[in-house]
């Protein structure tokens, strides 16, 4: 019995010493938006907690999540919240869980941007909107409906009460009020409201560009000079903006396509 006992003793201490080696790695942290956007994509990282040889996430809500590294992930997000959770590991040894929620808004409409004169309307209702000309925010521009000052391409952003926003397609918006050069005094076209055809006169050399009421390019013609037929037979009926072109100058004219 006493030939037991110092035996019993040593195999205790080996399986103390064999579970004291497992040393849970310290809490980690989750850094990434606080909130989210339906069909908007966002990443997340946690800081790395020392003695912990790996991670286990854990991400619900969403059905499209994508590994970057041990330490981030990005995800996109759906209709529901999502929640992470992350588990640092040494080993087989698990620290603690850390766990965020993440609510998820929907996101507003597309903005749909038609020309009405020289006024540009959103299309869509929301909460606030800012234009934007050439990428560049419009200052002051922030209604459904704004009235450019010059000509160029327009986009508008639309952002609903939780901050979820859309952006429209460029819009390439033309002043029908603009004061034209006097070398457009002779350019004629007929007739208005035209079926399939199109007559364009003008002494000079000119170019044509169609663009519909949503800003959209939909014809082109180039290097033209004197009277032309133009073949409008392809496009749908409805109003559209003739853009003329000549030595650097441009003049505008409204047409309808019956």
């Amino acid at each position: 019995m006493r030939k037991i006992l110092p035996f019993l003793f040593v195999l205790s201490l080996s399986i103390g010493n064999l579970f004291g080696q497992c040393t849970p790695p310290p809490d980690v942290t989750i850094s990434g938006p606080v909130t989210g956007c339906s069909d908007r994509v966002a990443t997340y990282t946690i800081s790395t907690s020392a003695g912990a040889t790996s991670y286990l996430w854990n991400i619900t809500g969403t059905n499209s999540k994508t590994k970057q590294s041990d330490t981030k992930y990005s995800i996109v997000f759906e209709n529901s919240d999502v929640t992470i959770e992350v588990t640092p590991m040494n080993g087989t040894c698990a620290g603690n869980k850390t766990t965020v929620t993440i609510p998820v808004s929907q996101t507003p409409n597309k903005p749909l941007v038609s020309q009405n004169g020289n006024v540009l309307d959103a299309g869509v209702t929301a909460t606030s909107y800012q234009w934007y000309l050439e990428s560049a925010p419009v200052n002051g521009a922030t209604a459904k409906t704004f009235t450019p000052s010059n000509n160029g391409s327009y986009v508008v952003e639309a952002k609903n009460a939780n901050g979820c926003s859309a952006f429209s397609n460029s819009f390439n918006f033309f002043k029908t009020a603009i004061k034209e050069d006097a070398i457009f005094g002779d350019f004629s076209f007929y007739p208005n409201p035209v079926t399939t055809k199109l007559f364009v006169d003008f002494s000079n050399r000119y170019d044509l560009t169609f663009v519909d009421l949503r800003g959209q390019q939909v014809l082109q013609q180039t290097a033209l000079q004197g009277k032309q037929e133009i073949d409008l037979s392809a496009l749908k009926r409805g109003v559209y903006l003739m853009k003329v072109n000549s030595d650097g100058k441009t003049a505008v004219r409204k047409l309808l396509l019956k």
